[in-house]
């Protein structure tokens, strides 16, 4: 039965093997590459209650971003900043803080040493009022991205040819992901495409130029338009993303008169639009713009005819119906430069006549364009 025993011990032994290893914990490499990077806040005046309260609201907003914030006493060091690197190094953090108390008593000193930058800052905050210990946390915080920052942009160029990997600061992953939206206000990234606002998200204005040309002959037109356009971004709201909701106006445009065998005829054109517009967000420069809309357009006349011919003036007033496509160029998160064109159905359809010689004819279809700087309120 022993032998019986020992037989089957052997036989089971490798197939329980993998078993054990798969059930085995991981290796304490692997669980360090999982953790968060590590802050240090060293107590430096702990009997002051401002300033413990300063460090204590740091270390939750350090803990709010992601980080593991480990809190240790001022060690025997007189220097500061040998006080703070031998804090980070002990307990092997990127950075370490740390809140002191002036002499005069109205200040206080906040110093950070980065392990990345090899840097260290040192920032004087009055710290008179209620809110002192919070201000003191948000500027504690904010000196250390700015620390950070140099060498979150290193980090992203790629190193000079012949440099060793190892000049180049490392950022670890987590603290690079917190440094983002501080590198695209300084300009170092654009803002990705689903946070970056749509060209027509919300309040808009539009100004610039108009030009009408009917296929029965009246125009070319000039005259200015003025757009207002309220839409979503990527982020969603009342409307969905990209689409927009726009007025129109446009005119008094005034082209070239109406030459006919007893005279002339100057033509006078204004137009208002409600439109739907769409204009989806590439992360390009340049964006499609497709709209329809519907609304009214005016054509006024004044006749200038040789005698015996009296002068005289009219009007019409029509229903339009209008399509459009164009682009535009995105100039900055808040403005752009729009150049669309539009198909304007108009009914009924303005005639032009002077003693019963057709001139021209209106809204059969009328083509506009309109150029314009828009700019998001």
């Amino acid at each position: 039965m022993r032998s019986f025993t020992l037989l089957a011990s052997l036989l089971l032994a490798p197939a329980l093997a993998p078993a054990r290893a798969a059930a085995a914990p991981p290796a304490p490499s692997q669980q360090a590459a999982a953790a968060a990077s590590r802050v240090v806040i060293v107590e430096a005046d702990a009997d002051d209650p401002l300033v413990r309260e300063a460090a204590t609201r740091l270390r939750a907003e350090l803990g709010a971003a992601g980080f593991e914030v480990v809190r240790v006493p001022r060690g025997r060091e007189a220097d500061a900043r040998a006080a703070l690197e031998r804090a980070a190094q002990d307990e092997g953090a990127f950075a370490a803080a740390a809140i002191f108390r002036s002499r005069a008593g109205a200040t206080a000193d906040l110093w950070i040493v980065d392990r990345v930058t090899q840097k260290t800052v040192v920032r004087t905050v009055e710290v008179s009022g209620a809110a002192a210990p919070s201000v003191m946390a948000v500027r504690a915080v904010e000196l250390l991205q700015a620390s950070l920052l140099e060498a979150s942009l290193l980090s992203s160029r790629a190193p000079p040819e012949g440099a060793a990997g190892g000049e180049r600061a490392a950022v670890p992953e987590d603290v690079r992901r917190w440094m983002a939206p501080v590198r695209r206000r300084a300009g170092a990234d654009p803002a990705p495409a689903a946070e970056r606002p749509g060209m027509l998200a919300g309040f808009g204005v539009q100004a610039g130029l108009a030009a009408l040309l009917s296929a029965g002959g009246i125009g070319p037109a000039l005259g200015p338009a003025l757009r207002l356009s309220y839409g979503a971004g990527a982020g969603g709201g009342a409307l969905p993303a990209g689409l927009a909701a726009r007025l129109t106006f446009a005119g008094p445009a005034i082209g070239p008169a109406l030459e006919g065998a007893l005279g002339a005829v100057s033509v006078r054109q204004e137009m208002a639009l409600l439109e739907a517009v769409w204009a989806p967000e590439t992360g390009a420069a340049f964006s499609p713009v497709l709209s329809a809309g519907v609304g009214g357009v005016h054509l006024f006349i004044a006749g200038d005819p040789l005698p015996p011919l009296r002068s005289a003036t009219g009007e019409v007033w029509s229903i339009a119906a209008s399509l459009g496509g164009g682009a535009g160029l995105r100039l900055t998160d808040r403005a752009a430069l729009l150049l669309d064109v539009h198909a304007i159905f108009a009914e009924p359809r303005a005639v032009v006549t002077l003693g019963g010689e057709r001139l021209g004819t209106a809204g059969r279809p009328t083509f506009a364009g309109f150029l314009g700087l828009l700019v998001r309120l």
